[in-house]
């Protein structure tokens, strides 16, 4: 491992050789950017940090080594951490459950909580560390400079920062993953991460407003709830609903389109997995439940529009008019036409 001296001046660990590792940030905000170009004997890793006019870079090499980087000890830290996936799929093992984050998605782990990232391919990770002092200097700043009656909406990224800094016993991270219409969502992170990183190496006077709005703009853009969904993952949450609640997701966005194949590709799990995850929780087969997101839409577009029935139902890809009207009259308990009578606006 190669690695320049003022690393330290960065992210000071403490216990390395116990079972929790903790760090501690030395400046209101660090960058981490990690790249790994595989698996194999050839191949590295790459971590760069990034402090407020300091910066540190590691090498690691050879396979045995990429090993030992995957198995370290699980480490926490005294500052909250957003992990973005800019490139490939990692896992995030959060006290002893694994987690896949694939493109796009990002987490917020709080400061009680146990983990480490593992690579099991090619991959770029940025990881942005916050001091609690930073977040509630940004949170106070906005809420002193608008008047009260013309607050921005609220935001639930710094909600959750806010939440966890008044209580000390959370134990939660929040979980950001892209909607599916979100094709450009790495665009966007690509622009604001290259931003930070120049801003955070910068030592121009006032250098430290652009950090705190590049912070705002990222956050706001995650917050957007077109783009993203944001969920609150307690401890308890095994890896199976986890990956339910993202498959819910897809499916919502979606209105019950993707099949098995598509969702295998999106969530990096086998399509026979995907189904026998969505049968534990549901009780149905993945198409059937599918289904259901299908004739959710169905009844939305019946209670809200004047779209005719035929065409609602070809939208949704029902290409059998009686096969949509028997599975509509088998979940609501009326026809289609029944339903808009007595639901329609």
């Amino acid at each position: 491992m190669n690695e320049t001296n003022n690393s330290k001046k960065i992210l000071e660990v403490h216990n390395p050789n116990s079972n929790t590792a903790y760090i501690d940030i030395s400046s209101p905000i660090q960058m981490t950017l990690e790249y790994c170009s595989g698996l194999s004997d050839d191949d590295f890793i790459n971590i760069f940090m990034f402090s407020l006019g300091q910066n540190s870079y590691h090498k690691i090499n050879k396979n045995s080594a990429l090993s030992k980087f995957n198995s370290r000890e699980l480490h926490r830290h005294n500052f909250f951490e957003l992990m973005i996936i800019l490139e490939g799929d990692v896992i995030q093992q959060i006290e002893g459950n694994d987690y896949h984050y694939s493109t796009g998605s990002c987490c917020i782990i709080n400061r009680n909580i146990k983990h480490r990232e593992k690579f099991y391919d090619k991959a770029k990770i940025l990881f942005i560390g916050m001091s609690s002092e930073f977040i509630l200097q940004l949170i106070s700043e906005q809420e002193n400079f608008y008047h009260h009656d013309n607050q921005p909406d609220n935001n639930f990224v710094f909600n959750f920062l806010k939440e966890n800094i008044l209580s000390d016993e959370q134990k939660n991270y929040l979980d950001i993953f892209p909607s599916f219409k979100n094709k450009n969502s790495m665009e966007e992170l690509h622009d604001i991460s290259e931003e930070l990183i120049h801003l955070i190496l910068s030592t121009s006077f006032g250098t430290i407003y652009g950090i705190k709005y590049n912070i705002c703009k990222l956050f706001s853009y995650l917050n957007n709830k077109e783009l993203f969904h944001a969920t609150p993952v307690s401890l308890h949450t095994s890896a199976d609903l986890f990956l339910f609640s993202r498959i819910n997701h897809l499916l919502e966005d979606t209105n019950g389109s993707l099949n098995r194949k598509e969702l295998s590709q999106l969530l990096n799990y086998s399509g026979n997995y995907i189904n026998t995850v969505v049968k534990r929780y549901s009780g149905m087969c993945l198409f059937d439940y599918s289904l259901t997101y299908s004739l959710k839409k169905a009844a939305k577009l019946l209670e809200s529009t004047d779209i005719p029935i035929s065409s609602i139902a070809q939208s949704l890809n029902f290409t059998n008019r009686t096969h949509f009207y028997n599975l509509f009259k088998g979940k609501y308990g009326m026809t289609p036409g029944e339903y808009r009578k007595l639901r329609y606006k």
